[in-house]
């Protein structure tokens, strides 16, 4: 695996291709330029010492692999293609990390370009493991009380410190069944999100949380990731910034009191701003008092 304790990297920059991108029907039909910047870890002492490509990352490799993968795509979204290329990267070559960015140049009229950038992998210890403010919605409508501070207890032992907001009381929407409390807690990762989610996945299943396959069910414990600092993410197993944080009061509410000046990445706007255009202000909602001690 290569990796550098120097903070080595190197780049690949607007390595271009023809393929077909896009959700329009001419999109599905005509192929259109796409660039892939990339940067990745490399230890740079050591093959400079031995003067051996195998000491290093083989760069044309790499944009060989991607232009012969590139070409033969046809996915919709420059998400799901950074995606699959970040994934193709790691794995092949070996390496901890990766930044990849997707631009489709000239698809935006008034725009000189428009894209995304991700960071996949172990960034622990690199150059680039900025922190985003990461932010989790929870809910719980079977015996609340206790799973509410189980679930806050097992987010701090894994993420650190936990800035939290009010609790409120909520009645079940799209089933019958016992009110809701729901709440957001925010903290600062460099992880990445897919790594977030599974560790979600993991204290929902600590917390007694059976998927029975149906989507409105009581439920022991709900934890959803709403959104990562300005991250955009598009995947098969959730969507950044979670679209349900504008649509239910439950979520948008706590969200912006505990980050009101934030800006929503796509809406452009402060969740403050969101919360009090949201109209969704009458939605009824009590806050309660639980002890997290």
């Amino acid at each position: 695996m290569h990796t550098s304790d120097f903070g080595d990297t190197i780049f690949l920059t607007d390595l271009r291709v023809r393929a077909i991108i896009g959700i329009n029907d001419w999109e599905r039909r005509v192929r259109q330029t796409v660039s892939v910047d990339l940067l990745m870890p490399a230890d740079a002492r050591r093959a400079a010492r031995t003067d051996d490509i195998a000491d290093t990352v083989n760069y044309k490799a790499v944009a060989k692999r991607l232009l012969a993968y590139v070409s033969e795509s046809e996915f919709q979204l420059v998400e799901t293609l950074a995606e699959r290329i970040a994934e193709i990267v790691l794995q092949e070559f070996e390496l901890r990390w990766i930044r990849v960015s997707v631009h489709k140049p000239g698809a935006i009229r008034g725009a000189k370009d428009v894209g995304i950038t991700i960071l996949r992998g172990d960034l622990t210890g690199s150059v680039i493991a900025e922190k985003n403010e990461i932010y989790v919605g929870l809910g719980s409508n079977v015996q609340a009380e206790r799973y509410l501070p189980m679930a806050i207890s097992a987010l701090a032992k894994r993420f650190g410190p936990l800035r939290r907001s009010a609790v409120y009381r909520n009645a079940a929407i799209g089933f019958e069944g016992d009110d809701f409390l729901n709440m957001v807690i925010g903290f600062e990762s460099s992880e990445d999100v897919v790594a977030i989610s599974a560790a979600l996945g993991r204290i929902e299943q600590e917390c007694g949380r059976e998927r029975s396959g149906m989507r409105f069910a009581p439920r022991t414990m709900d934890l959803d990731l709403l959104m990562c600092g300005q991250q955009v993410h598009a995947g098969p197993e959730f969507v950044l910034p979670r679209p349900e944080l504008l649509r239910h009061a439950y979520i948008l509410r706590p969200l912006a009191e505990l980050a009101g000046p934030m800006m929503h990445p796509v809406e452009k706007r402060s969740l403050a701003e969101l919360w009090r255009d949201s109209g969704l202000a009458d939605h009824e909602m009590t806050q309660v008092d639980i002890s997290f001690e």
